[in-house]
């Protein structure tokens, strides 16, 4: 162990020392300094909210890794809060590439969409640790495409619910086409282009001069349509069957 990690590790047992936490808080507090340590390596560049002096149980951070021990007491192991922090914040890499100012929230280390996207990293992690030489910088790239293309899909049902009223018939979806809102909802990404991709509406609605409409290039998202993606698509759209 170097002497910085060495450092690390004194300062979070004296914490944990000095201020009495028991099982679950001491656990808490491990997974909020792994939070800071990956989070400031992945994201150099973004001013991160510094820690406190005191007692940690004070601070928000804090308590969003004491909620997160909480709920997945039993179901994650210890040993795994590691890959589980690392995965939330490759996905927020992901996610946020390209943007000057990135959202680095803790909150993603809780609820049912943090849990979702780290069941879907951890199966891509086991697979690619059951074999080795295919470890690429393409798999890493197709991994995280296949993640942004879950999230996108959620999100676009989130929205079409919210707007069709629970009524995602293909007769709406064709409204929408004739009085454009739908390539409107599409330009403002309100629609992500991984629905436009696979959606059987939409094949049946939209035409070629119609896809010339469209300002992006959908030939980028089809290489991480995999089989999740698609249980995921029929998982959310039932109705597109």
């Amino acid at each position: 162990m170097s002497k910085e990690k060495e450092k690390e590790e004194k300062m979070r047992l004296d914490a944990i020392i000095e201020y009495q936490l028991d099982e679950l808080e001491s656990r808490a507090y491990k997974i909020l300094s792994l939070w800071v340590e990956r989070s400031r390596k992945l994201f150099p560049n973004y001013r991160h909210a510094s820690m406190k002096k005191g007692d940690p149980r004070k601070s928000l951070i804090f308590k969003i890794c004491y909620k997160l021990v909480r709920e997945t007491q039993g179901v994650l192991e210890e040993s795994d809060y590691n890959l589980y922090v690392r995965a939330q914040l490759e996905i927020l890499k992901h996610i946020n590439n390209g943007k000057i100012e990135p959202l680095i929230d803790p909150h993603c280390l809780v609820g049912e969409k943090a849990w979702k996207r780290w069941k879907l990293w951890k199966k891509k992690y086991d697979t690619l640790s059951a074999n080795p030489l295919k470890q690429t910088s393409e798999t890493v790239v197709t991994q995280t495409g296949v993640l942004k293309a879950i999230q996108g899909l959620e999100r676009t049902k989130e929205f079409l619910a919210k707007t069709f009223s629970g009524d995602l018939s293909y007769e709406k979806f064709n409204e929408a086409f004739l009085n454009n809102n739908l390539f409107r909802w599409i330009s403002w990404n309100k629609i992500s282009p991984y629905y436009v991709v696979i959606s059987p509406f939409l094949k049946k609605i939209l035409k070629n001069d119609d896809y010339k409409k469209i300002d992006f290039d959908l030939e980028i998202y089809k290489p991480y349509i995999n089989d999740d993606v698609m249980i995921k698509f029929y998982e959310l759209f039932p109705l597109e069957k």
